[in-house]
C-alpha cells in the first residue's frame, strides 16, 4: 500500500514524516476530517461534475447549510470561512491556531482535497479518499497529478 501512495504522491518518497496512520475507512473523507475532524460523513457539495444538483439522501455527500453549492475551489473556501477559518500566508504552525490546506485542480478550478495540521504529531494529516489517513511533513508533499496544488492555507483559532 505504501508503494502505491508514493506512486500517486511522489513527494512522499522523500518526506521523512510520511506514514500510514489509520486503516482504510470509507465513512469519511479528507474534507470532513480537515473541516471538523468528522469521521462519520463524506463532505462534498451535492453536485455532479456536470453541474447537476441532487437531493441529499443516505449515502450522498454532506455540505454545510448556506454555503454555495459547486465544485469550484471558492465554494470550498466559503465552507471553511463559514466554520471560522481565515486565509493566511504560511503553512507553518502558529501558536493558538490550527491550519488547513485546501487543494484544487488548476486546469479546471475544482476542489480536490484538504489536509489538516497536527500539532500532536508535528506534521500534516490527510485522508486519502476511502483509504488510509496519512501523516506528511508539509502540505506540499502531496501536490501532483492526484490532488493538484495547494490553493490556500487557512487557520482557525484553536480553542
Amino acid at each position: 500500500m505504501v508503494e502505491s501512495y508514493i506512486r500517486a504522491f511522489p513527494g512522499l518518497a522523500s518526506d521523512g514524516k510520511f506514514e500510514l496512520s489509520s486503516p482504510d475507512d470509507p465513512n469519511y473523507n479528507c474534507i470532513a476530517w480537515a473541516y471538523a475532524m468528522f469521521k462519520d460523513r463524506w463532505m462534498w457539495p451535492p453536485i455532479t461534475p456536470e453541474g447537476i444538483i441532487f437531493q441529499p439522501l443516505d449515502g450522498y455527500p454532506w455540505w454545510p447549510e448556506g454555503v454555495t453549492i459547486g465544485a469550484g475551489i471558492e465554494c470550498l473556501v466559503e465552507a471553511f470561512e463559514k466554520k471560522g477559518f481565515v486565509r493566511c500566508d504560511s503553512w507553518e504552525h502558529e501558536n493558538g491556531f490550527v491550519k488547513v490546506a485546501l487543494y484544487y485542480n488548476p486546469q479546471n478550478g475544482y476542489m480536490t482535497h484538504a489536509a489538516r495540521e497536527s500539532r500532536q504529531h508535528d506534521c500534516w494529516l490527510s485522508k486519502l479518499g476511502k483509504g488510509h489517513d496519512i501523516h506528511h511533513g508539509t502540505p506540499y508533499t502531496i501536490e501532483g497529478n492526484c490532488y493538484g496544488k495547494v490553493f490556500c492555507i487557512m487557520k482557525l483559532e484553536d480553542k
